[in-house]
């Protein structure tokens, strides 16, 4: 029998190299040798992590690689795909291996890695290497969800934008994000980022994955390092429901101000349901003080409030209530979050939370609002 598998092990490796040099190389990443059988198995399932870490969190995006890269246990049909650009050091791709070492795929000269273009390559490279694969993504970075960037921190911002992922003083905007993404390029994107629970961010993803896992409010440093050398296999395996549980058990087991964390994972099947809901039954033109709606941002902006509380006021029957309240589980189908968000740090209560949050244009945000109405989401939901 050992003679047996050493023969179909050569005749393997005769007829890759029979193959022209290109095709080898596509079908060496696509297959690979099970621990206990001889035959080729393709590649089923990609874990694509993005670390965009040339900013301020720099050192933390070296910390949550070592942590996956620990945590990683290699299967012969699953990848662990990690692009790492940080201020000390030049972007790479890299996949992690079964002995949990870093095999450099690409070095980069040093680039943008908010950039567009740099993002979209990285994932048609990434899917390139292995065409037949289920693609998860997993991205970090500073986010402000759909806001023009510079608006979380000074609302009446002329700057239009939008940060998604950040590097040094430069950002992505959302669109630019998605269009980079062919469509349904992911089963699952999951953002260790702040803010992007909105539903303008999950509606403008819809085409390109089939669940969205992501905070209403900001995500407290560490983020989800502690969690990923236990649970990173979850994110690659699976659907994403044990890790952000996992992530949110964390930080409800802290206390004083690290017992903080919203979270929740979004099917986009139900998006277009909920828009057309809100379409045909919220009074849109409603006046509704943003200051009395739950919100998930710090201070007196009021620029994330829970989406059910807010469309539920837009509403005039507690059956067009019941039917809002049943769309929005059809599309969040995992929800949590702790009582308090950083108390004794300008926090908030808790009270409600749907898992979606929605801006309320306001008077005093004239720059917002113009963006807003440009939005998909705003476009999908305006009956004219």
């Amino acid at each position: 029998m050992r003679d047996n598998a050493k023969d179909t092990v050569y005749e393997i490796i005769k007829a890759l190299l029979a193959i022209p040099l290109a095709y080898t190389v596509s079908a060496l990443f696509f297959f690979c040798v099970g621990d206990d059988r001889t035959e080729p198995v393709a590649v089923e399932q990609v874990l694509l992590v993005y670390l965009a870490g040339d900013n301020n969190l720099s050192g933390e995006s070296h910390d949550k690689l070592e942590a996956i890269r620990r945590g990683y246990s290699a299967k012969p049909c699953s990848r662990l795909l990690v692009y790492h650009d940080a201020k000390d050091r030049a972007p790479y791709l890299a996949e992690i291996t079964s002995d949990n070492s870093l095999k450099t795929i690409e070095q980069y000269e040093t680039e943008n890695s908010a950039d567009a273009a740099v993002f979209h390559r990285v994932v048609t490279q990434s899917k390139t290497l292995y065409p037949g694969a289920v693609f998860n993504l997993l991205a970090f970075s500073h986010a402000s969800g759909w806001l023009p960037d510079g608006s979380l921190a000074a609302p009446k911002s002329g700057q239009q934008a939008k940060s998604i992922l950040t590097d040094g003083n430069r950002s992505m905007e959302l669109a630019d994000f998605a269009a980079a993404i062919p469509d349904n390029a992911f089963d699952h994107i999951v953002f260790e980022a702040c803010f992007m629970a909105g539903v303008e961010v999950a509606y403008q993803l819809k085409d390109k994955a089939n669940y969205i896992a992501a905070s209403s409010a900001e995500i407290v440093s560490p983020g989800f390092t502690p969690v990923y050398a236990q649970h990173i296999n979850e994110l690659v395996y699976g659907p994403p429901q044990t890790f952000i549980q996992e992530a949110f058990n964390y930080f409800d087991s802290q206390s004083g101000y690290m017992r903080s964390a919203t979270v929740s994972l979004i099917k986009t099947a139900g998006l277009d349901p909920l828009a057309a809901f809100i379409g045909n039954n919220c009074d849109l033109a409603k006046e509704v003080q943003a200051s009395s709606i739950q919100h998930f941002d710090r201070g007196t902006a009021y620029l994330f409030c829970d989406f059910e509380d807010y469309y539920a006021r837009l509403l005039e029957t507690s059956e067009q209530k019941r039917q809002l309240q049943l769309l929005i589980q059809d599309c969040v189908i995992w929800k949590a979050a702790t009582p308090y968000f950083m108390q004794g740090y300008n926090g908030f209560a808790i009270e409600k939370h749907s898992g979606l949050t929605g801006y309320i244009p306001q008077d005093r945000y004239p720059l917002l609002n113009a963006s807003y109405v440009a939005l998909p989401w705003y476009k999908a939901i305006r009956r004219e």
